[in-house]
């Protein structure tokens, strides 16, 4: 009775994808936040001027979700808010805020 029992029962296995994040100080981050702008500014001279935003520490509200936001964009030039959203939500994908 009991082979059979070990014999009918399946081995499931759950792939996650494991990401693994960069780990940067929030100068290293907005480093490379900036250089992001900069590419965007040989692409579309209305992002001149755009600073890239300061990095602040948050509580996670996940294990796999970011660690860190930004208070707004300094020196925010019309028309680039939706650009640097998105440059700031995949560079928040791709590290994690160290001190």
């Amino acid at each position: 009775m009991l082979s059979t029992f070990i014999e009918n029962t399946a081995v499931r296995t759950i792939h996650v994808p494991i990401t693994l994040k960069k780990r940067a100080t929030a100068e290293e981050i907005q480093a490379d936040l900036q250089e992001r702008i900069d590419r965007l500014v040989a692409r579309d001279p209305r992002f001149v001027g755009c600073l890239a935003p300061t990095p602040r520490r948050v509580s996670p509200k996940s294990e796999s979700a970011p660690n860190w936001i930004v208070d707004g964009f300094p020196g925010l030039a019309s028309g680039c808010f939706m650009a640097l959203v998105k440059l700031v939500d995949q560079a928040r994908l791709e590290y994690e805020l160290i001190d």
